[in-house]
């Protein structure tokens, strides 16, 4: 990152959060040097390679259409994007690394500056004015003068720096203007008028805010994490079957309708062999034989013995049990659960994997001899599983920005500048570790009937593992789970989804609370992946620093016990109670994490789910998931 010649050195990882173009930032100079707020101008970048970019921009394309409908009155815009996202008129782009070029072009701004002996102020013209008289003392009094760090926005996405107002006096200009008090007040030193910016914006004619150039809230970045998923068979297969069909294999594999061995031949393939395409083999067969002069009665014999043992029957027979057993007929609707298996099993089969009993092991020898029980205390707080992945590819990409609100009527989503014959994101690749924790899907049911939170006739048919799973997927429904706005109980659908999604989601953050706790990183190290239709959820490192240390494979293998008991006590308190337990359901005092680590910002959020409590309005006692 540059100012000019002076040069400030930044992690990809944190320029993709906190310097993206049209953002303003702290400056100091790494050789030490006068502090500035500036604007990020431009970034300098190169094609980021070996990712599923196609993934990542439909992903983004489907984001921006849920930006546009998370307005009330539906006037939330997107400005500066394509009307369709894709490879064919995106770019994904990353930093360029180099020493002839920065990677991040920053200019000071704003221009206006202060001496805080007299109150004179100075107003510059451009960047090269300001340039060539950066150490000009105080033309009234001699001393230092320093950059007024103040800047006009408004919602709809404009920003500058603010600048000196002219007196009423026109003859007075801003030769005389002083500052008066610590804000934005100008005052004509030759008559005494006050002098005041302007309030409305000159883009939308709307209320114009003033605040420090630092304040994070006139710059609210949209990022994404993605689990990459980088076999590009699936993508061929996928995209190669009609009618869902290639996402019904996936859904049926995971259910167990057919084998690991028969999925990886499936997928190798690259198509399933219609029924009506094999049949036409057969009689092409049949023909054969007929030349070589067997029978019609041997033929039939060995047609049918071809088709009872045909494996393509098989998977259109376990095609036809997922559908009958998903409510959702659209096939935009089967994919976002078809991909989210695909993720699940990115990470239950990760590069480096550490399981419950190997963990135990490792933390007997070094506690020496003495094995702690994690299995047992996992499953009291109802995990199925819970296992330690290394080595997982996660793609963290920003695709825009907005001003002062994140959505809402007359929000503005901006695309960033384009940099090369394409438009453009952001984003960088990282194969980090986490935790993943499976939730009970039994214990989630039983939950969620003891509460009434549903119905009998809510409960799935069949209670085998088929049907629990299928349950999930079914009646999750990840259409209604959007970053912009809480989850909607339009219907049962809505209903159900909301209660299960606000579970993890409370598990998740009590999780990464503690996790900074046992293993010493910062909370904003750590973010959260939620798999809904598992259910379970990937508490992971999001930068470098925690990957290298390995902290949390070294707190799942020696502090598990540990980390998982300080949860559950931790979840029955916060700072702000009886408040927060009452009213709110969670807050900054307990759940709550910053917007980088929260996938759904700080949304759908209840501590009581997980603590129990007694809701006084409808006088009924909710018992917690992990209550006694």
């Amino acid at each position: 990152m540059a100012a000019d010649k002076n040069i400030m050195h930044r992690g990809v990882h944190q320029a993709l959060y906190k310097y993206l173009p049209g953002s303003w930032v702290d400056f100091t100079p790494s050789g030490g040097g006068i502090n500035y707020a500036v604007h990020v101008d431009r970034w300098n970048s190169v094609q980021l390679t070996g990712i599923n970019s196609k993934r990542l921009l439909r992903i983004v394309n489907q984001r921006l259409q849920e930006f546009k409908g998370c307005s009330p009155q539906g006037n939330a815009s997107v400005v500066d994007f394509s009307s369709v996202i894709n490879d064919e008129n995106y770019y994904v782009l990353t930093p360029k690394v180099s020493e002839q070029e920065r990677a991040i072009v920053t200019s000071v701004k704003p221009w206006v500056f202060v001496c805080n002996s007299c109150g004179h102020v100075r107003q510059y013209g451009s960047y090269d004015e300001f340039k060539r008289n950066e150490y000009r003392p105080c033309d009234e009094c001699g001393k230092h003068m320093t950059q007024l760090k103040m800047i006009r926005f408004c919602r709809c996405g404009y920003a500058d720096g603010i600048f000196v107002p002219k007196c009423v006096n026109r003859e007075h200009g801003t030769k005389y203007m002083t500052r008066r008090g610590s804000g934005v007040d100008f005052v004509c030193k030759k008559c005494g008028k006050r002098a005041s910016l302007p309030f409305y914006c000159p883009e939308c004619n709307g209320k114009l805010n003033i605040k420090a150039a630092l304040d994070s809230s006139h710059y609210i970045p949209f990022t994404l994490p993605l689990i990459d998923l980088l076999d590009k068979r699936k993508d061929v297969f996928l995209d190669n079957e009609e009618e869902g069909r290639g996402e019904k294999v996936v859904l049926a594999q995971y259910l167990g309708l057919i084998t690991q061995e028969e999925y990886s031949a499936i997928i190798e393939k690259g198509k399933i062999t219609r029924e009506d395409e094999y049949e036409s083999t057969l009689q092409k067969e049949a023909d054969a034989l007929r030349q070589g002069g067997l029978d019609e009665t041997m033929i039939a014999m060995v047609l049918d013995a071809k088709r009872r043992t045909n494996p393509s029957g098989k998977i259109f027979r376990a095609i036809e049990m997922v559908a009958q057993g998903l409510s959702v007929v659209s096939n935009d609707g089967i994919k976002p659960t078809a991909e989210e298996i695909l993720e699940y099993d990115e990470l239950v089969h990760a590069k480096v994997v550490l399981s419950l009993e190997e963990a135990e092991r490792d933390a007997e020898i070094v506690n020496d001899g003495i094995k702690p029980d994690y299995i047992s205390i996992a499953k009291m707080l109802g995990f199925s599983n819970v296992q330690i992945c290394s080595g997982v590819p996660i793609v963290f990409a920003a695709y825009g920005y907005t001003r002062k609100d994140r959505s809402g009527d007359g929000v503005r989503l901006h695309g960033f500048p384009q940099e090369m014959e394409k438009k453009n994101i952001y984003a960088t690749r990282l194969e980090t570790e986490g935790v993943l924790f499976e939730i009970d899907r039994r214990k989630v049911l039983n939950w969620l009937l003891i509460n009434q939170l549903i119905r009998n006739e809510d409960l799935p048919q069949d209670m085998s593992d088929y049907g629990v799973k299928m349950w999930f997927l079914d009646r999750i429904r990840l259409d209604r789970i959007t970053p912009f706005t809480a989850i909607e109980e339009t219907d049962n659908y809505g209903e159900i989804t909301k209660k299960v999604y606000t579970l993890i989601h409370s598990i998740s953050h009590a999780m990464i609370n503690e996790a900074s706790e046992i293993c010493g990183l910062d909370k904003s190290s750590l973010s959260e992946y939620i798999l809904a239709n598992i259910p379970a959820v990937f508490v992971y490192c999001s930068s470098s620093q925690g990957f290298n240390m390995g902290a949390l494979y070294s707190a799942f293998q020696s502090h598990l016990d540990r980390w998982l008991k300080h949860a559950r006590v931790m979840s029955k308190k916060c700072i702000f109670d009886p408040i927060c337990i009452d009213k709110e359901k969670a807050c900054a005092g307990c759940l709550f994490l910053n917007e980088v680590s929260c996938q759904h910002f700080n949304k759908d959020l209840d501590r009581g789910y997980l603590c129990g409590y007694f809701d006084k309005q409808n006088q009924q006692k909710l018992k917690g998931f992990w209550e006694d």
